[in-house]
């Protein structure tokens, strides 16, 4: 009996749309095209060490390296904007067309200001490595400057930003040891709409962190509405602080286009309704070959770039055993581990019920980091460029 042959378009060049097309690789009787907006594989999770004078290449890995020895999937440079279930095609900006047999739609999220007056003129961010870049720069011209007192104000309690403004403290002793100068003195503000930092977390972890936030001298602003942002002052309910630098880390939103093939999709909160298969839902019944994946699916634990390998590994055994007239396997979710780190060498964990902190907690985060550069390259090189976090940037 002949095989079946699938031909598969995977959107989107991060943890799920990499993932998906790196399971199917080299697999017979599939060909993959993966149209990602950039040619390089992005590791957000360390963007807040590049920030603060690590080595960027920790966290960019071509993907023509990855697919270096993949036959059968092709790279495609490109934004996708509309899709066609009926005629199983996507169409980009650019008016080029991609049929396909099943589709994968892995888009991931954007920053979502949420309307903040200001808010997108007068911040800096932490999304992508060119962003970070652009913060770090900013950062390395404060502690440098005249100013006796450098004050940075991070508007988001969840793990980028308590990630970030506790490394802070380090990067200003850094720069001042290449300098050969005192560091600068810090004020650091950190500001959050809930009533702890980490609130995703157990409140056990949130007090965790919040304890040793403090121990830093970082101030803590709780339950703290943010009304606007001008160009040095955050605006807010219980008073304006001001700031040399203000970093937004407080929100992201599923990319816009689902929003804006909204007669395709069903959308909960904005993410995508999918079935037991991780097929998107229509309006009666659910799709046969388009699939969402990662940070856009309505799963129990989306937003997490665990899950979101863990669905791009799910729905490629689905397409293998398709493929090979073998039975398919429904979704479970797979309960994510959390580890934040909360300054050099210190981390708070929480996994289940299980919440360890401080330097064990520091050693599972950099295996959690090895574990994620395994997934996308083979063991030694995924090692070398995982000891790239401990390099520090020439700056």
């Amino acid at each position: 009996m002949s095989r079946k042959h699938l031909h598969i378009v995977v959107v989107g060049g991060g943890f799920g749309g990499v993932k998906t097309a790196l399971e199917l690789a080299n697999k017979r009787g599939i060909d993959v095209t993966l149209i990602s907006q950039g040619m390089n594989f992005e590791y957000h999770g360390a963007l807040y060490r590049t920030a603060t004078g690590r080595s960027p290449m920790e966290v960019v890995i071509p993907l023509r390296e990855i697919f270096r020895r993949a036959r059968n999937v092709s790279v495609v440079l490109d934004k996708v904007a509309k899709i066609d279930p009926k005629l199983k095609r996507v169409e980009s900006e650019t008016g080029n067309v991609y049929a396909y047999d099943k589709v994968v739609l892995a888009l991931g999220n954007v920053t979502n200001y949420f309307g903040i007056e200001g808010m997108q003129q007068h911040t800096a961010t932490m999304t992508t490595v060119s962003n970070t870049m652009v913060l770090r720069h900013k950062l390395i011209a404060l502690l440098r400057s005249k100013k006796h007192t450098v004050k940075v104000a991070v508007i988001g309690g969840g793990a980028s930003g308590v990630e970030l403004v506790a490394e802070l403290p380090y990067f200003a002793e850094l720069v001042a040891k290449k300098d050969g100068t005192t560091p600068k003195q810090l004020e650091l503000t950190l500001i959050e709409g809930a009533d702890r930092v980490l609130p995703l977390l157990d409140k056990k972890a949130s007090d965790i962190a919040h304890k040793k936030l403090e121990s830093q001298g970082i101030a803590l602003r709780l339950n703290t509405r943010v009304n606007s942002c001008e160009a040095g002052k955050v605006c807010m309910d219980s008073g304006d602080i001001s700031a040399d630098l203000i970093v937004w880390t407080a929100g992201s939103r599923p990319a816009d286009f689902y929003n804006e093939n909204a007669e395709v999709f069903t959308l909960d909160r904005g993410k995508v309704v999918v079935d037991k298969f991780m097929r998107a839902v229509a309006k009666k019944g659910s799709y046969k070959d388009l699939y969402v994946i990662g940070d856009n699916a309505k799963t129990p634990f989306s937003g997490m770039a665990q899950t979101a390998i863990h669905d791009a590994k799910f729905v490629a055994r689905n397409f293998i055993a398709e493929v090979r007239g073998q039975r398919l396997t429904l979704y479970r979710a797979w309960h994510p581990i959390y580890v934040v780190t909360v300054g050099p060498g210190w981390a708070v964990v929480q996994d289940g019920k299980q919440i360890i902190s401080g330097k064990i907690g520091w050693r599972v985060r950099r295996k959690a980091d090895l574990w994620i550069f395994q997934n996308f390259e083979p063991y030694k090189k995924a090692v070398k460029t995982w000891r790239k976090g401990g390099s520090v940037a020439k700056f």
